[in-house]
């Protein structure tokens, strides 16, 4: 979730973070409290940032991390910007293009509002057992993964997006019809994470004076080793996707580091 958030801001803004038109909120950190006080401060916060944000630029992009932690009267306060329709006299400032990001985990939800313009993701572990049976599922019917019916994994998570307790919870983004499409993140397989270990192991590489006993191929068949799969009459699917493989592949490196011996010194 965070590399694809990443991702999109570094391809809307040279500077990435650090653009003034990219805002990034922790909600155990910037929203740690659910007093009326403190939830009015938000509130005045978030319409300031998102105003004075957009007004320089109508791409402007807000992201929520943790949203299942988010009280949902600051949810319902970010609505009125996300299902905005035209400028007034009295609100002048136009968000249909303004860009939403909420942030919570494993999959994701594409969500389109307003004229097909406006953009909210939704990155989250909602309906996450339910795309995990479905794919499970898909696999053992020999059917591909890229053939796989996106309109099942839709209904799942839309279903569960509005029943499971969490930032979205009956939450009027919704109850009030404004998601147009969801795209889930499936769950990695095998060989997914034979890719990102090496990959990690490319990148180790280039910058490590250690040589190893073990050949690349047996680093990473050790290291898949440690990496925990289910369900249990298959193994198919990575627990925690690639979360682990940093730590895994450290741990197998340690244990088959050969110091190089120094070149002797020439004399001259």
């Amino acid at each position: 979730k965070n590399f694809v958030a990443k991702h999109i801001v570094e391809s809307l803004y040279r500077k990435g973070y650090k653009s003034k038109y990219a805002r990034l909120y922790v909600a155990s950190r910037d929203f740690m409290h659910q007093d009326e006080e403190h939830l009015k401060q938000y509130k005045d916060r978030i319409k300031h940032d998102i105003e004075r944000a957009t007004s320089g630029c109508q791409y402007a992009t807000f992201i929520f991390d943790e949203v299942d932690k988010m009280p949902m009267k600051l949810l319902e306060t970010i609505l009125f910007y996300i299902d905005f329709h035209t400028p007034t006299y009295a609100q002048p400032i136009d968000f249909r293009k303004t860009i939403f990001i909420f942030l919570r985990h494993i999959l994701i939800d594409l969500i389109e509002v307003c004229n097909n313009v406006a953009i909210d993701l939704f990155f989250s572990n909602t309906g996450g057992k339910e795309i995990n049976t479905i794919a499970h599922n898909n696999h053992f019917a020999s059917i591909e993964r890229n053939n796989y019916n996106i309109t099942e994994f839709q209904r799942a998570l839309a279903n569960a997006a509005f029943s499971e307790p969490g930032g979205l919870w009956h939450a009027s983004l919704i109850n009030r019809h404004l998601v147009t499409f969801f795209v889930p993140f499936l769950p990695l397989e095998r060989s997914h994470i034979r890719t990102c270990i090496q990959r990690q192991l490319e990148l180790i590489h280039k910058k490590d004076k250690y040589q190893y006993i073990l050949s690349d191929n047996d680093i990473t068949d050790r290291v898949l080793d440690l990496i925990e799969f289910s369900p249990p009459n298959s193994l198919l699917y990575s627990v925690s996707g690639c979360k682990k493989v940093q730590q895994k592949l450290d741990f197998i490196l340690e244990s088959n580091r050969v110091i190089p011996t120094k070149k002797p010194i020439e004399e001259f």
